[in-house]
């Protein structure tokens, strides 16, 4: 459902507003939700990052599960890091760090890529073991799959959506492969304890690039708006997209036995412009690891966002 052209923003957001938004993008009781999310687009919220991480949870209900990546990428630059899922924050912004602190939430175990849940299936979801790649078919991914879960962009184009490298590793593209990282895991009791975590990473290029080809995710993401299998809406300023992670996967099975550049930039027509929203691109952002971090907010007026 695209947005409708004259569609203006309410400010400020109210955590209704944000409920009743995102139940007309599909979302139910009893919904398992993965949620990719900046505060920054929606302008001005009442309550701020703890409003939408409240209106997810109201949206789906006591049956239901929210899901936010709580990545760390700052481990990467820390030779033997320590792994604390009770205490290191997320790096995903305040609505992710906001999910991570609510009462009730679990945390998976992950060399970077862990997640936060609050729910029903939260133990299914972050109970994985910690030895598993992060995007292997028993890990988080793979059980968000069985679940039937839905996909939640909240202010981001598809270029935030994590679910694209677990299409990425389920057909092995060349350009990425699995790495083994020593660690120390915390323990509750505050224990360090040695592991080997694996990570899914970039293969190294003869050039120095992260990656052969620049990649574009809203390539993949704009097939399935054309297919009819997003929901689009706003919050605010924000525009909110909801799909089924299954969809996305069974779109990348699909077509890349056909279409092995599916993940990538067509350099003949440059980057995919989605049909509703601006793009802005986050500017001088730097994760963690000291990287510029590229990708982009979605919003309907680059003027209304937070600053």
């Amino acid at each position: 459902m695209p947005l409708a052209p004259a569609r203006r923003p309410v400010l400020p957001v109210t955590a209704s507003q944000a409920v009743a938004e995102l139940h007309r993008c599909g979302l139910e009781e009893g919904d398992v939700v993965l949620v990719h999310s900046a505060l920054r687009p929606f302008g001005e919220v009442e309550g701020g990052a703890a409003t939408i991480a409240q209106a997810l949870r109201e949206t789906v209900g006591p049956s239901g599960t929210v899901v936010a990546p709580a990545f760390t990428f700052r481990h990467e630059v820390v030779e033997n890091p320590v792994i604390d899922p009770v205490n290191d924050h997320s790096e995903m912004g305040a609505i992710s760090e906001a999910i991570r602190r609510m009462p009730g939430a679990l945390r998976s175990t992950a060399y970077r890529h862990s997640f936060s849940a609050v729910g029903s299936r939260a133990a299914t979801v972050t109970g994985i073991d910690p030895a598993l790649a992060v995007f292997d078919l028993r890990s988080t991914f793979g059980r968000l799959l069985a679940l039937d879960a839905k996909i939640v962009l909240l202010g981001l184009t598809y270029v935030s959506c994590t679910s694209h490298h677990f299409g990425e590793y389920l057909v092995q593209i060349p350009d990425r492969h699995v790495v083994e990282r020593p660690v120390r895991l915390r323990g509750a009791d505050g224990d360090l304890t040695p592991a080997i975590l694996l990570d899914y990473q970039p293969r190294p290029t003869d050039d120095g690039r992260e990656y052969e080809h620049e990649h574009d995710f809203d390539r993949a993401g704009a097939l399935l708006e054309q297919a009819g299998l997003v929901q689009v809406g706003a919050i605010g300023n924000a525009v909110i997209r909801v799909f089924a992670m299954r969809d996305l996967i069974h779109l990348l099975l699909d077509r890349y036995g056909l279409e092995p550049d599916i993940f990538y930039l067509d350099p003949t027509v440059g980057p995919t412009r989605l049909a509703d929203g601006v793009s802005v691109f986050t500017g001088e952002l730097l994760d963690g690891a000291g990287r510029l971090v590229e990708t982009n907010w979605s919003c309907l007026d680059p003027a209304l966002m937070h600053r």
